[in-house]
């Protein structure tokens, strides 16, 4: 009887302390979202680290991300003459905040939203015209820029240890003149 006694008591006590560990605060995130651009053929994948503040149990997340993508496509000839491929980047930063609408302690459905700001670079190609016998004019559009806007989110995380877990998201993003944005990505969390 005095071993089941005990044997009950240090689970009761191993088990209580489990549960009063503390919870991880932080999470840092990188990751590779697939985004859209304005034009319908300006697809790439978008570079992301994110630094995240978990509150209340871990139910609130604010979220503070940066972003790189690069995108090249090439152009029909006009004349036999290469007007030279589009490129256009962007520099990204989002701030967010996310709400678990699950309590659990190991999957997690995130929704939210907040500001965004891209910072674009541009060199379009925008057409070509005969000026002469052999010569061309070739029109190209510069564009530089900051571009505000807000954006919404949707992600799925599974935690599958302690300090790591792994996520699904979908994004969708409106920026003033710069149009809408959506993106479909996934990352590795580090909490700590």
């Amino acid at each position: 009887m005095n071993r089941f006694i005990l044997l009950a008591t240090g689970l009761l006590i191993s088990g209580v302390l489990r549960a009063q560990s503390p919870l991880k605060r932080y999470s840092a995130r990188l990751g590779v979202d697939l985004t859209t651009l304005d034009a319908p053929d300006d697809i790439s994948p978008r570079y992301i680290a994110r630094l995240a503040r978990h509150l209340r149990q871990d139910r609130i997340i604010i979220a503070a991300e940066a972003g790189y993508m690069r995108i090249t496509t090439t152009n029909q000839l006009f004349n036999a003459i290469d007007p030279g491929p589009n490129r256009r980047e962007r520099f990204t930063t989002e701030l967010s905040v996310l709400v678990d609408a699950l309590s659990s302690s190991h999957h997690a459905l995130r929704l939210g939203g907040g500001l965004s700001a891209w910072y674009r670079r541009d060199d379009l190609y925008r057409g070509a015209s005969t000026l002469g016998r052999d010569s061309y004019a070739i029109d190209r559009r510069l564009q530089r820029g900051l571009t505000t806007g807000w954006h919404l989110a949707a992600e799925y995380a599974w935690q599958f240890d302690e300090r790591w877990s792994v996520d699904g998201r979908f994004r969708v993003s409106s920026l003033q003149e710069a149009g809408v944005s959506s993106a479909l990505g996934t990352g590795i969390n580090y909490h700590f």
